[in-house]
């Protein structure tokens, strides 16, 4: 392991606990907050950097089993056990639109691009692509059962049929739709055609449980109830059709221990998963080019059941059984000789002996000319920085084009955009209403 704290990308032990009732957690894009869904079908919002709660909201009947973050953090979208779907305004608190289905739902993410199209995976083992535009305002299913004529569903066809799925995800640029199934089958759909690209058999008879792909694009990670975790480079193919190479088989080769969880590191240069023995809160992680096991994080002796790693920082989200939320990180010793040259570390007190003219008054003419000429410099208040989009460390990791400059699955997905385009947003503060002062009740 590397003395250096900046030369070591994952954290070493847990730094903080959250107390709450959670059942399914994840970071923002920026990694500012946790979104949380518990089982009282409320949803909680931390601040990772306060280690407080910024909202609390209200709408689901039962327990919430996923949670999606919009681009910029404006919009939480909710799945529960309820049949429902909920799509959250954090700038008002409160929910700004509900979906219904005919069957709980097992999970559900937002297009990375706009907040007005969907992804919903029902208990029912089928999968939808909702489309909440007012010019194309619909649900279609995506399946590749074969219709009369021998051809697979595509998006004029939209007859219900029996269900395989068990996961499905948006690739990072939005343009696909990967599906897994019960069968170890990976289906990937175009976003826009809804037509069905590829199909390709991963896994023999044993189901896709998790499914994850780094910030970039190139890297998938794979799931399954066979207990292993598997990783794949993703490459387009002559016809710009991915196509997947397997690099890894990830497992616990003492214990074979299921997974509940697998995910990416920031930079995607390490694979995590969670796993699921009874008796232990463990967090493996794998290097993504070579394979070997780097670090086991052991935490509380409770089960886990869900964990996200921080999109920029060396940090991990872990879930227990019980709800509470555990912040990983690492416990880095302040270096303040690096702050301000000359600045020295004591290891004992020592008699300060002051300069001279240490406490000499200085010259006031000399003074107000050094104010007269800060007041003169000319500020550039018109030019706005952009974000970083290159791959970097402690950098966000963009594959996104920008407005009007992308292709046509780009320009498809930007038609009647959200209103999420601040980038790093953050939320107002909601002064709560106190009933009982306006009352005289003290």
């Amino acid at each position: 392991m590397s003395a250096d704290p900046f030369g070591q990308n994952f954290p070493e032990n847990v730094v903080a606990t959250l107390e709450d009732a959670a059942l399914c957690l994840r970071y923002s894009p920026t990694g500012r907050f946790i979104a949380a869904g518990r089982y009282d079908g409320f949803i909680s919002v931390w601040d990772t950097e306060t280690k407080g709660i910024i909202r609390t909201m209200e709408g689901h009947a039962k327990g919430i089993v996923s949670v999606s973050w919009s681009r910029n953090s404006k919009y939480i979208l909710t799945a529960s056990k309820d049949w429902n779907c909920i799509i959250w305004d954090l700038q008002l608190g409160e929910r700004k639109q509900t979906i219904r289905f005919d069957t709980p739902l097992l999970g559900a993410s937002f297009h990375p691009r706009n907040s007005k199209i969907i992804l919903v995976t029902l208990a029912s083992q089928q999968c939808f692509l909702c489309d909440l535009r007012k010019k194309r305002n619909g649900r279609v299913e995506l399946s590749d059962a074969p219709t009369a004529n021998g051809t697979t569903h595509d998006a004029e066809t939209k007859t219900a049929t029996k269900g395989t799925i068990t996961v499905a995800r948006f690739s990072s640029d939005g343009k696909t739709v990967w599906v897994g199934t019960n069968t170890g089958a990976l289906l990937i759909f175009k976003t826009r055609t809804k037509e069905l690209i590829s199909r390709e058999k991963l896994i023999n008879n044993y189901s896709i449980k998790h499914m994850e792909f780094d910030r970039a694009g190139n890297y998938l990670v794979l799931n399954s109830t066979e207990r292993i975790v598997r990783a794949y480079s993703i490459d387009p193919d002559s016809e710009g059709k991915p196509t997947l190479t397997l690099l890894h088989k990830l497992q616990d080769p003492i214990q074979r221990s299921p997974w509940m969880g697998v995910s990416f590191s920031g930079d995607g240069e390490y694979v995590l998963a969670g796993s699921g023995n009874i008796a232990s809160h463990g967090l493996y992680i794998w290097d993504r080019t070579t394979g070997d096991l780097e670090k086991i994080l052991e935490g509380p002796k409770e089960p886990l059941t869900d964990l996200h790693w921080h999109p920029v920082k060396p940090h991990i989200a872990s879930l227990a059984q019980s709800g509470l939320i555990h912040l990983w990180g690492r416990h880095v010793t302040e270096n303040y000789s690096a702050f301000a040259p000359g600045f020295e570390e004591l290891d004992e007190n020592i008699e300060y002996e002051e300069r001279e003219d240490e406490f000499d008054i200085p010259d006031e003419e000399e003074e107000q000319r050094r104010r007269q000429r800060v007041e003169e410099e000319e500020v550039d208040v018109d030019t706005v920085e952009p974000p970083e989009e290159k791959l970097g460390k402690g950098r966000l990791v963009s594959v996104l084009a920008a407005p009007g400059q992308g292709d046509e699955e780009d320009a498809w997905a930007d038609e009647d955009p959200d209103d999420d385009t601040e980038f790093d947003w953050f939320p107002p503060v909601i002064m709560e209403d106190d009933g009982d002062e306006e009352d005289g009740d003290f």
